[in-house]
């Protein structure tokens, strides 16, 4: 019989004489390995030397029979090649495994000499610790790196489901792009913004200070990009935003910065040149202004930071402008300021012109009370003659006119050009005497509308007190455009406005026949008839009219006059009058 080399036994081999085997003459090798490449019996012809532990006779004697038993049991659990089971290969096999290698499941040897379980050979093995001391597998470390890359990888992930999440939110709701504010004023800004496709329309909000934003506005037309809001105060901050409308659903608003509306412009309500070289300026006051800036220029100049007046007291509602040309025209206008996270400046009033003056002029008192001639039915029908743009310098018309006045006992409202006068003083004083009404129609009637300064009112006012003794006691546009500032000058001076409700048009038409019928085929009662003294046409036709507008029952009277006894009360100053019974707008 050949020999049989024993079981790899951990450390040693071991030879068995006079043994038998199922297979003659072959060597069984156990791999030292404990790698499972290796966990299993390979067939060699080759006889290997074995190694041999020098060990006491009893101990291996011991082995010997370890061995033995182990390579009998170890048959059952060989497969049909003769190859010994894996303790790996199936958790079924696991303490097999161990009891082919003659240990136990714990990693101790499995009998003694005497068949008894031994744990005095072996120490536990490294793998396989007893359950009460642990786990039976050793844990493995986490990889870090591994855990790091991982985690960012899911943090990306998240992000750009996040991402896709909102793209999809936002699309559904698509928000306002470049929402602008233009055209800011004391009441209303223009917002703006660009056209958003697929949409419905858009909802307009505002809030005034640090309020919550309300609508204001819901625009139903897509391709509507602008809104005007209105009604806002002055001089305050507001915030807007505008927001995308899709069915019922609202997109996120698009919210400005804070923008704050302009102060309200004052409003000049003197200006006037009484001492040489000086302006004197008053303005209405604007209880939300900390400030007010006075801008003066020559008419043929351009406004700079030079002519400019800064009044750092909102009470201060006046101011004089000295060291100026004299005889030159000045135009001046004030504009308000306040103060609103910085300084915010108001729009310019309308502009006011004035003349220098070159020497003293004493301010315009107020005109004396009139009383109406007691002589007028106001049961009776009664009319308003009026002559414009006298008195004439170049012809007699301006008499000829008194004449049949004084001869038919009747009156009418003389609205005298200041220059003029000055040129005709002896008829602005018969005028006087014979009672008729002394009417201010400007210093020269170069100016209209808001052209008309009270300077202009007031020098002709001078002028016929200079003449007369008495101030001007009515007042009538050039042209008819009448302003504010006009009407403000005319309070100031006691002076009622007058426009008419016949024009008789003897300025284009220079024919008394015209201007004649103009009257007598449109006259009633109340009336009031514009005319001009300056030119012979009308002299002609008014030496015709007058004695037939007697005759059928008129009384002619000055406007006062009508004003308080047909209308019922007297006239207002700084009040425009088209007829006894209306008020005019301008």
């Amino acid at each position: 019989m050949g020999k049989y080399m024993g079981r790899y036994n951990d450390d040693y081999f071991v030879d068995f004489e006079d043994m038998t085997s199922d297979v003659e003459d072959r060597r069984y090798v156990r791999s030292d390995k404990r790698d499972d490449r290796f966990d299993r019996r390979q067939y060699s012809d080759e006889p290997r030397r074995p190694v041999r532990r020098r060990e006491d006779a009893n101990r291996t004697q011991r082995r010997v029979t370890n061995v033995y038993d182990n390579r009998r049991s170890d048959a059952r659990y060989r497969d049909d090649r003769g190859y010994s089971r894996s303790r790996y290969h199936d958790e079924r096999d696991y303490d097999r495994g161990y009891h082919d290698r003659g240990r136990d499941r714990y990693g101790y040897d499995n009998f003694d000499v005497d068949g008894t379980r031994s744990n005095r050979n072996r120490a536990p093995s490294p793998d396989r610790r007893d359950p009460r001391q642990g786990s039976r597998r050793r844990r493995k470390k986490p990889n870090m790196f591994r855990v790091a890359v991982i985690s960012v990888a899911l943090l990306l992930l998240i992000a750009i489901i996040g991402g896709i999440i909102a793209g999809v939110s936002a699309a559904s709701k698509p928000a306002i792009h470049s929402l602008t504010v233009s055209e800011v004023a004391a009441d209303q800004v223009l917002l703006s913004w660009e056209k958003v496709n697929k949409v419905d329309g858009y909802r307009v909000m505002m809030a005034k200070g640090d309020a919550d934003l309300e609508e204001y506005q819901t625009i139903n037309d897509p391709d509507t990009v602008t809104a005007t809001v209105t009604g806002l105060e002055q001089a305050s901050s507001y915030r807007f935003a505008v927001t995308t409308l899709r069915g019922n659903k609202a997109g996120k608003p698009t919210e400005t910065d804070v923008v704050h509306t302009l102060p309200s412009a004052p409003e000049i309500t003197t200006i006037q040149s009484t001492d040489p070289g000086t302006i004197h300026l008053e303005w209405s006051k604007n209880d939300s202004a900390n400030g007010y800036i006075v801008e003066y220029k020559k008419n043929s100049e351009d406004y700079s930071n030079d002519t400019t007046l800064s009044i750092g007291d909102p009470a201060q509602c006046s101011a004089d402008i000295t060291d100026l040309a004299v005889d030159t025209d000045y135009t001046v206008r004030v504009c308000a300021t306040a103060d609103l996270g910085g300084a915010v400046k108001s729009a310019p009033s309308a502009e006011q012109t004035v003349t220098v003056t070159a020497k003293k002029v004493e301010p315009v008192p107020k005109a004396a009370d009139q009383k109406a001639d007691a002589a007028i039915d106001p049961d009776k029908p009664m009319i308003a003659l009026t002559f414009d743009d006298g008195p004439a310098v170049n012809t007699d018309s301006s008499d000829r006119i008194l004449d049949v006045l004084e001869k038919h006992n009747a009156k009418a409202s003389f609205f005298m050009v200041g220059y003029y006068a000055s040129q005709n003083p002896d008829n602005v004083k018969r005028k006087a005497e014979l009672k008729m009404e002394l009417g201010n129609h400007t210093w020269d009637h170069s100016r209209y509308g808001n052209d008309v300064t009270p300077d202009d009112i007031r020098r002709t006012s001078n002028q016929i007190h200079d003449i007369t003794g008495q101030f001007s006691t009515c007042f009538r546009s050039p042209g008819g455009m009448t302003t504010s500032t006009i009407l403000n000058e005319c309070a100031a001076e006691n002076m009622a406005a007058y426009y008419w409700s016949i024009d008789t048009q003897d300025w284009s038409s220079r024919n008394a026949d015209a201007v004649y019928h103009s009257v007598m085929d449109n006259v009633k009662d109340g009336d009031i008839i514009l005319m001009h003294e300056i030119y012979d046409s009308t002299a002609d036709a008014v030496e015709r009219m007058v004695p037939e507008l007697i005759a059928q029952g008129y009384q002619l009277v000055t406007c006062h006059d009508l004003i308080t006894l047909k209308g019922g009360a007297e006239p207002v100053p700084g009040t425009q009058y088209v007829n006894a019974f209306t008020k005019s707008e301008f």
